[in-house]
């Protein structure tokens, strides 16, 4: 790519050189032809005061004005014949030059033509002294009141300019050879310096594509370039981050998986080698075997219902539903489950009118509640709705076992646990919090935490209400 572009560049000098050399030529041809033009027809007009004189005045003049203007005179008649020859070469003969017909017979004020001529051309030829390959004839009429007299032809080499634009050409054509000489070097090495970067990023993306993850690249000063590679490096955390987690969330749900059929297949174990049976206990273990099924069943079922939720699906069938109403009725059913704990679970609240879909909102509240009864050994479990400004707050207040602040960002986490023993204990899968938070966003809303250990918890749900209702 950089050869492409030195190119394009050596391309674009040349092209300038070569215009600059064309206009520098014809400014200095067109300079020069106007002066001698000019002093050829001031010429005309000397050789007509004095054109009744004798040949010898005449000739003297020619030869005079001649050295003077660097070149050769030529005095004709009208008929184009050379009269006065300031060189004596070409007296008598006829010149057919178009300079010449311009004048005579075209009746121009004056007419210049370039000529390409040679030491050894023939005599008919307007010959000048050295190596001169080109010149040029100025032609202006001779009159006198009117009438042509003749006309005078000044010859003059043009080859100088020539060679000046030459050597002009051949000077820049060194610069340029240096020029170009420094730039190729320069490019080829700046060209590392600035390329290296994308070269080092682009084997690292080829890396990726064969490891995976955990590959970076070495980011130096700032710009794009650097920007590019700090850009990197971030996806290739993100990648390893998803990874992670992917990684997590298979072991969390195999492990989830595993456990109820570990326990299930010790439990039929010991029906089935079992030779005589009590009753009593046959029923107890089939109790067990059916409570790690349902065990097992949520755990499935909550997994499918984060998997609708990822995909973005269900859709919600949203309507104008009472907060209130909703965790109420989740209350109301969920107290038989904290009379068994002999904790109590109060309600207290005030319409609050949101746009959702019930069934969801009543799953996440159900999570909740339950959640903090579970985790509540004494004392009470205190849910409170409420109306605050713009939007609905549902409130789950405990005094359980509180959480741990370092645990508090990693609440929401599939099969995230703060204890372990105690979760897997109370029949939790370490998926009911993440659902709550992925139906609450769903809904415009999000979830707040406070705890103490040992202190107890609030979890504040901050839903939208519904338009109209502020």
């Amino acid at each position: 790519m950089v050869a492409i572009y030195l190119a394009v560049t050596i391309v674009a000098l040349l092209a300038i050189s070569f215009t600059v050399a064309i206009l520098v030529e014809s400014s200095l041809v067109n300079q020069r032809t106007k002066q001698q033009q000019e002093a050829t027809t001031r010429l005309a007009l000397e050789i007509s005061q004095s054109f009744d004189s004798d040949t010898d005045t005449l000739y003297s003049l020619a030869l005079t004005r001649a050295q003077e203007m660097g070149g050769r005179v030529l005095i004709l008649d009208t008929d184009a014949v050379v009269q006065i020859d300031s060189a004596s070469y070409q007296t008598g003969f006829m010149l057919p030059y178009r300079e010449v017909r311009d004048v005579l017979i075209g009746g121009k004020e004056a007419a210049f033509g370039f000529h390409r001529i040679s030491t050894g051309a023939d005599k008919s030829a307007l010959k000048l002294s050295g190596s001169a390959n080109w010149a040029v004839y100025y032609t202006a009429p001779i009159t006198q009141g009117g009438k042509y007299l003749g006309a005078v032809l000044f010859s003059a080499m043009i080859q100088d300019v020539e060679d000046s634009v030459a050597d002009i050409i051949a000077e820049v054509a060194i610069v340029f050879g240096i020029v170009a000489a420094v730039m190729v070097v320069l490019s080829f090495t700046l060209s590392g310096f600035v390329t290296k970067p994308i070269v080092e990023l682009t084997h690292a993306i080829r890396r990726m594509g064969k490891q995976g993850s955990g590959v970076r690249v070495k980011v130096h000063g700032q710009g794009e370039v650097a920007e590019l590679g700090r850009a990197f490096n971030r996806m290739s955390e993100q990648i390893e981050a998803h990874d992670r987690v992917r990684d997590e969330f298979v072991s969390n749900a195999s492990h989830e998986l595993k456990t109820p059929l570990a326990t299930m297949k010790l439990l039929s174990e010991s029906i089935l080698y079992e030779e005589n049976p009590d009753p009593a206990e046959m029923r107890e273990l089939f109790e067990d075997v059916n409570h790690e099924v349902d065990r097992m069943s949520n755990v499935i079922t909550d997994l499918l219902r984060l998997v609708q939720f990822d995909e973005g699906q269900p859709l919600l069938h949203r309507e104008n539903v009472d907060l209130k109403d909703i965790a109420e009725r989740v209350v109301s059913r969920l107290k038989p489950l904290a009379e068994n704990k002999g904790i109590a679970l109060n309600f207290t609240g005030s319409s609050a009118m949101i746009f959702g879909e019930e069934r969801q909102i009543e799953q996440a509240v159900v999570n909740l509640i339950e959640n903090a009864v579970k985790y509540t050994d004494a004392g009470h479990v205190d849910a409170a709705v409420k109306q605050t400004g713009s939007e609905a707050q549902l409130i789950v207040k405990d005094t359980g076992i509180g959480i741990p602040e370092d645990a508090i960002p990693h609440l929401f986490e599939r099969f995230y646990r703060v204890d372990k023993a105690r979760s897997r204990g109370t029949g939790g899968t370490g998926l009911g919090l993440a659902i709550v938070e992925r139906i609450i966003t769903l809904h415009g809303g999000f979830i707040t935490v406070e705890s103490e250990l040992g202190h107890g918890s609030t979890f504040t749900v901050h839903l939208p209400l519904a338009d109209g209702e502020e």
